[in-house]
């Protein structure tokens, strides 16, 4: 049966129904690891229901798709009260009788404290099963405040005074409040059972399967150690659905065992969230296969009706939330100006499924302007005849590629593109050992490490494959200068041409910059004088957008472009100017290359 979006208290997730009468809930890592494991979670999903498991999983409050902030005042309590408040509405929607819950690294945290809970207000859950779990509230917070350590971001400009003593964990923030309520939560501590039945699994190595295991048996608890492989590769990087194997042996043990069936299908409600500024509700849209996507609106219509609609792509394989969450964010304070916008996942990302006949989490792919085009679409029969289309990376290309020929997209907004050809695709992981937009100078020197070396010399299908890819590159780069392929330059051309207004930005030093010179020319020299087409640089800013500072000043870049479009639509192009907003940019715009901050 297809899954079915849902909203509970503020939360938004999905329901994965199944004949069975045992029930699970899924609590799901926190922040950049959610957004790794976030296809193989969804699979994972689809998999206990296919055992006839009715499957929940749900985004934290504060987080994904669910309303309010990262930043909010009582987060960990609201997102304990968030796994509490899955359990009712799973128990409520399929009559389950017999309720698994399953917490991921942080989530196993969260999943255990609400069991506790439950158990104390009779309404304990049956089974806890525990992957790779954090087992402190104090080890989650050195975890968190190691990521955002080891992530090198640029040396940037203060952040207001409201977010100085805020924790940036790659885009995520953890204020103080919320530290010291997290580092305070040690439910692996207390005296009483989350659960009678419970599973541990985490890697070969680790010791604190048979620690906890030990300890609840001697509380009279029946609890299981596993070693898992694999677990923790989940949430490195963006996964596959695929991926999801590695967790099979933890869905045996869940589904081990008779399951009466009897469970009822979820009722047909709407799973509009309805917040302060905007409604959101989930869409599907296009067809073989058919896609999903957010849709977000103000809650106060647009008087004049000549804002166009906002369409986000990807980025990279993240799914529709954004890199740090930023889509979400972006879309709800556009929605406050009074732009709707919709957030979609192109086919084999996210939570839209696989395109037949190709991977998952494909870059690149020329297929995806389909997906596009099914978004563009949709929107129109809601009545958006205009659209801004805006892609970071890697979806940075197909948000150029889209205007090419289409009057429904009067402008994009490019944000970092690696690429600017579509075409067979590239894997996530093939992609990041590649990185085709370094120079030919960085790769070397990155090759010529002395422990890459070596591992060279012990295996030399690397020299030869090191050999390859610089012989394209040069081959490549030969190509582009002689002008016998100059597929970038004609595509802006092009876009000029057709009355696109075309806004670039690029973070200052980027890596993603060797490739747009190599294309265009030093500063993007071959698009100067373009009508339409404008380059920014943004000083001090990371290529995925995580400083909070940076990100301000690209809100401003972003409203102004969105007002130039609202103004030429009314043929007075003198009104594209900044009178009368305070962008803390220079005055009068900023001509094509201008850097900002």
């Amino acid at each position: 049966m297809k899954p079915t979006p849902v909203v509970f208290d503020g939360c938004f997730g999905w329901l994965h129904p199944a004949q069975g009468l045992r029930g699970v809930v899924l609590c799901g890592a926190y922040g950049y690891e959610e957004l790794c494991a976030h296809r193989a979670w969804r699979s994972f999903a689809e998999g206990l229901a296919a055992a006839g498991l009715p499957t929940l999983r749900f985004d934290y409050p504060g987080s994904g798709d669910s309303a309010g902030e990262d930043s909010d005042p009582d987060r960990v309590r609201a997102w304990v009260d968030g796994v509490k408040a899955a359990v009712r509405r799973l128990r409520e929607d399929t009559g389950v009788t017999e309720l698994t819950l399953v917490g991921y690294r942080m989530g196993s945290l969260l999943a255990t404290a609400a069991a506790q809970e439950l158990a104390e207000e009779g309404q304990g859950v049956d089974t806890l099963a525990l992957v790779s779990p954090i087992t402190s509230g104090r080890k989650a917070l050195r975890e968190l405040q190691t990521l955002a350590a080891i992530v090198l971001r640029p040396v940037c400009n203060p952040e207001p005074p409201e977010r100085a003593s805020w924790l940036n964990v790659i885009g995520m923030p953890v204020t103080p409040e919320t530290a010291l309520a997290l580092g305070a939560l040690n439910p692996f501590d207390r005296p009483a059972l989350p659960a009678p039945r419970i599973l541990i699994a985490d890697r070969p190595e680790g010791k604190t399967p048979v620690k906890l295991a030990t300890r609840w048996r001697t509380m009279g608890a029946v609890a299981e150690p596993m070693a898992v492989s694999g677990v923790m590769e989940l949430v490195q990087q963006p996964q596959g659905a695929q991926a999801a194997a590695v967790l099979e042996p933890v869905l045996r043990w869940i589904a081990a065992g008779p399951i009466a069936s009897g469970a009822t299908p979820p009722p047909d409600r709407p799973a509009g969230l309805m917040m302060p500024t905007a409604v959101e509700r989930p869409v599907f849209f296009g067809s073989a296969p058919e896609l999903f996507g957010i849709y977000c609106t103000p809650v106060l219509a647009d008087p004049a009706g000549n804002r166009p609609a906002i369409l986000f792509l990807n980025s990279g394989a993240t799914h529709h939330v954004g890199s740090g969450r930023a889509t979400v964010v972006q879309a709800r304070r556009l929605a406050a100006r009074g732009y709707a916008s919709l957030r979609i996942d192109a086919a084999g990302i996210g939570d839209s499924p696989d395109r037949p006949g190709f991977p998952d989490n494909l870059l690149y792919n020329k297929e995806v302007i389909t997906d596009v085009r099914a978004a563009l679409n949709w929107l129109e029969q809601q009545g958006h005849e205009r659209v801004v289309v805006i892609g970071l990376c890697a979806g940075g290309t197909p948000a150029l590629h889209a205007g090419l020929g289409d009057d429904r997209v009067v402008g994009q907004i490019v944000l970092n593109p690696g690429r600017f050809e579509l075409g067979g695709g590239i894997a996530v992981l093939d992609l990041m050992r590649s990185v085709p937009f370094r120079s030919t100078k960085e790769y070397l020197l990155e090759a010529l490490k002395p422990a890459r070396l070596r591992a060279s010399i012990r295996k030399p299908a690397r020299t030869v494959g090191l050999a390859k890819r610089l012989t394209g590159r040069f081959v490549r780069k030969m190509l582009l200068r002689t002008g016998l392929t100059r597929h970038a330059l004609r595509m802006f051309r092009r876009l000029s041409a057709e009355g696109r207004r075309v806004l670039v930005v690029y973070s200052s030093d980027d890596m993603t910059l060797a490739e747009f010179y190599l294309h265009l020319g030093e500063g993007g020299r071959a698009l100067d004088g373009l009508p339409g087409i404008e380059v920014v640089y943004l000083d001090r800013s990371d290529h995925s957008l995580t400083v909070w500072e940076a990100r301000d000043r690209l809100d401003r870049l972003i409203d102004r472009h969105l007002t130039c479009l609202e103004t030429a639509a009314h043929s007075d192009p003198a009104a594209c100017g900044l009178t009368g907003w305070s962008l803390g940019l220079p005055s009068g715009g900023l001509p094509s290359g201008e850097r900002v901050g």
